[in-house]
């Protein structure tokens, strides 16, 4: 990964631009979705994975890891999450309702984690559908034009995350 940051850091990119650039990316998948065009939806939101796993390279590299930059990652990826449901929904693609229970499930995953870090449990990387794997998810089956079964396994498998990490927080926290 260095050897991919340090030509964006010797032009002076910042880990947050690479940041708002990743989700921007995703902003143009979700709207390929809405269009109906899985695939380049999928190429796409490759392409925005790869520069949001970017960031925090870049950030280790310049020396500008911070609080701020966490948060504004966290806060971007709960954003490109959303909008690329709403777009698979928009689209037409999978019923509105199951797209909102795969949100609903994304974001308690990725909510579990932080409430329960922030009362003392320590890292709370468990479960078997953190975003990376919904996101594979997601563009596999957009790959295949069958995005509607991909959002369905993301339903299912971010709900036994989430209740997996419950139960991990319940064990640590208690």
């Amino acid at each position: 990964m260095e050897t991919i940051v340090r030509p964006l850091a010797k032009i002076g990119m910042t880990p947050n631009q690479l940041t708002v650039i990743g989700m921007l990316i995703s902003l143009l998948a979700a709207y390929f979705f809405a269009m109906g065009e899985q695939r380049l939806a999928a190429l796409t939101l490759i392409f925005g994975s790869l520069i949001d796993a970017l960031d925090g390279t870049l950030a280790r590299l310049t020396g500008k890891t911070s609080r701020f930059g966490a948060f504004l990652d966290s806060t971007t990826d709960r954003v490109s999450d959303g909008v690329v449901l709403f777009g698979i929904a928009y689209g037409g693609l999978v019923d509105w309702k199951i797209a909102f229970i795969a949100l609903i499930g994304s974001y308690l995953v990725s909510y579990e984690r932080c409430r329960a870090e922030l009362a003392g449990s320590g890292t709370l990387a468990v479960g078997i559908a953190e975003r990376a794997e919904r996101l594979l998810i997601l563009i596999t089956a957009a790959l295949f034009n069958r995005v509607d079964v991909g959002v369905y396994i993301v339903a299912l498998l971010a709900w036994i995350t989430a209740f997996q990490r419950l139960w991990e927080a319940k064990k640590r926290l208690s």
